[in-house]
């Protein structure tokens, strides 16, 4: 396996590992009466926000080195 295939099955890791993360995101807490569940549906949020964003991030880098669009 050669550079280039090694960063297209990292591409395919990526994109199925950003699909699955943006499933497990929580929906909106939209009870505002419990502010413990609700800090704590964001944190979850922000957490797995940051995880995608960083993925993502990889996941352009290894396009423009491979001349993806």
């Amino acid at each position: 396996m050669n550079d280039d295939d090694e960063k297209r099955a990292r591409l395919r890791d990526l994109d199925a590992n950003i699909s699955r993360l943006r499933a497990e995101l929580p929906p909106p807490n939209g009870d505002a009466a419990d502010f413990v569940d609700a800090g704590q549906n964001l944190a979850a949020r922000e957490e797995l926000a940051g995880q995608i964003e960083s993925l993502e991030n990889e996941r352009q880098q290894l396009r423009d080195q491979l001349g993806m669009t």
